[in-house]
């Protein structure tokens, strides 16, 4: 056999396992992280509110808004009702 062949055989599968191992070891991984979106407890007067680490965005039945970390409103969205 090439040797050159032999090397790029060696090269393509130590990649695609290295691929493999990500995709199966990434989701192990989250599970047993603590930024689970479970753990948020959004308990605002009929608002729903997701945090982001820079942006926090806060929706109500009218309006979808959208504020920076300083506290700044950057977008509103009316909705169509």
């Amino acid at each position: 056999m090439d040797k050159s062949r032999r090397t790029f055989l060696r090269v393509i599968f130590i990649g695609s396992g290295v691929l493999l191992a990500e995709k199966i070891l990434t989701p192990l991984f989250s599970f047993f992280s603590d930024d689970s979106p479970a753990k948020a407890n959004p308990k605002i007067n009929s608002l729903n509110k997701t945090n982001f680490r820079e942006f926090q965005i806060t929706e109500d039945k009218k309006k979808l808004s959208i504020y920076d970390s300083s506290g700044e409103e950057i977008l509103q969205i009316d909705k169509e009702v």
